[in-house]
C-alpha cells in the first residue's frame, strides 16, 4: 500500500469543510487556557471532532492524533493523520486572521498528503504528494534570497530562548502551520518553532512537494514518530530552502 490509495482531492474537501466550521466560531468565542498554558476554543472541539468522525468513518483503520483529542496511538500504524483544528488558536481567538485547519497525513512516518486552509485569508494550500498548490494553482519551487526585507518567521517560544542575529526581518504570524505555507510559497525564507506533529504534518508534506526538508537547528531531520505521544520538539525545527539553511541556522545559535 502506499499514499496513492488516499486521495488528495478528499483531503482538500475535508480541509475546506473544517474552515467553513471554524469560520462560524471567527469572533464569537471565548477561549480558555489549557494546563499546558496553550488556549482552546469551542472551535478547536467542533472543528476535531468533525474531522476525526470523517476520518474514521472512510478509514477506520488508520490512526489519528489531534492536538485536542486522542494522543495515543499505535506508532507502528502505515497511516498517521495529524490534526490541528486550529493552529494559531491565540490569533483566532483575537480575531486576527492568520490562523486556519491544518491536516497532515504520514506514510510509515513520513509526511505525504496535507492541507491548511485559512479561511479568514480565503487560501487553501495542499499537496497531493508529488506538487503542492495554492487555491488550486502549482506553487512554482522557491528561490528566496537573504536580504535585509526577507522574512524570517520565528515562533514566540522559539524566539524566547534565543539571541537571532539576522539581517531582515523577524516576524510571528501566530500560526505554525502558515508560517511553513508561507515559505513553500516562497513568502519567508524559513521558519523555527517548537511544535507538535499536528502543527508540522500539513505543512511538512506540502513543503516536501517543494523540495523542502524539515530539520532541526542541528541539522538533524526531523524523526516525527517521536512526536507521537503528544509531546513537542525538544530542540527547535528549522525549515528552510537548501540554499537558506545554513545562513539561518548561523542566525540562531
Amino acid at each position: 500500500m502506499s499514499r496513492s490509495e488516499i486521495d488528495p482531492n478528499w483531503i482538500v474537501d475535508l480541509a475546506r469543510r473544517a474552515g467553513e466550521i471554524a469560520a462560524t466560531f471567527f469572533g464569537k468565542t471565548t477561549g480558555q487556557l489549557k494546563a499546558d498554558k496553550s488556549w482552546v476554543t469551542e472551535a478547536d472541539l467542533a472543528v476535531e471532532l468533525y474531522l476525526r468522525a470523517a476520518i474514521e468513518e472512510k478509514r477506520p483503520q488508520d490512526e489519528i492524533i489531534g492536538e485536542e483529542g486522542e494522543k495515543e496511538i499505535d506508532p507502528s500504524a502505515e497511516f498517521v493523520w495529524a490534526l490541528d483544528p486550529i493552529d494559531g488558536t491565540r490569533v483566532f481567538n483575537h480575531g486576527l486572521p492568520v490562523w486556519g485547519v491544518s491536516i497532515g497525513v504520514l506514510c510509515n512516518d513520513e509526511p505525504v498528503l496535507g492541507a491548511f486552509v485559512a479561511p479568514a485569508l480565503g487560501d487553501l494550500y495542499h499537496t497531493d504528494g508529488d506538487q503542492a498548490y495554492l487555491n488550486g494553482e502549482p506553487l512554482t519551487i522557491p528561490e528566496p534570497v537573504i536580504d535585509e526585507n526577507a522574512l524570517f518567521l520565528v515562533s514566540e517560544d522559539a524566539y524566547k530562548n534565543r539571541v537571532i542575529d539576522y539581517p531582515g526581518k523577524v516576524l510571528s504570524l501566530g500560526s505554525a502551520a502558515a508560517h511553513l505555507c508561507y515559505v513553500a510559497k516562497g513568502s519567508a525564507v524559513g521558519a523555527m518553532d517548537t511544535a507538535g506533529v499536528w502543527d508540522y504534518a500539513g505543512g511538512a508534506a506540502i513543503l516536501r512537494s517543494q523540495g523542502i526538508q524539515c530539520r532541526h537547528t542541528s541539522g538533524d531531520a526531523v524523526d516525527f514518530a517521536s512526536l507521537y505521544d503528544g509531546r513537542q520538539v525538544e530542540i527547535p525545527t528549522l525549515i528552510a530552502p537548501e540554499s537558506c539553511f545554513e545562513v539561518l541556522r548561523r542566525a540562531v545559535t
